[in-house]
């Protein structure tokens, strides 16, 4: 193969996978969220759609203690994520069923609600 060949083959490349590499976000409702010890998680009320990809980022910039050092959201991300500060939390799912989800702590604490129609 031409040595000239290499770059223009790799750009084509990296242009035809960029959009596959982004369409997860383009297709999902994305919200983008603050955590600080003052005022917790905020906003802390969000409304999604049944069947559709919800991506969540968690930016804490304070660390969380106690009860309240983790989150999670029952039924619709079951893992309870550490709040450190620094550190993004990402939270992906695909609600199946309307209804009220209540954001908690670990311990099941409310924090906020996401209302799934």
């Amino acid at each position: 193969m031409n040595m000239k060949r290499i770059p223009l083959l790799t750009i084509a490349l990296m242009t035809l996978a960029a959009p596959a590499c982004s369409f997860a976000l383009v297709n999902a409702e994305t919200f983008s969220v603050g955590y600080t010890k003052a005022h917790d998680i905020a906003p802390n009320t969000f409304t999604v759609k049944t069947g559709k990809k919800v991506h969540i980022e968690i930016n804490p910039t304070d660390t969380a203690t106690g009860c309240m050092s983790e989150i999670m959201v029952p039924g619709l991300s079951d893992k309870p994520q550490p709040l450190v500060k620094g550190k993004k939390i990402v939270m992906e799912f695909t609600p199946q069923k309307p209804g009220a989800y209540k954001i908690t702590c670990a311990m099941g604490v409310p924090r906020g609600v996401i209302n799934v129609q």
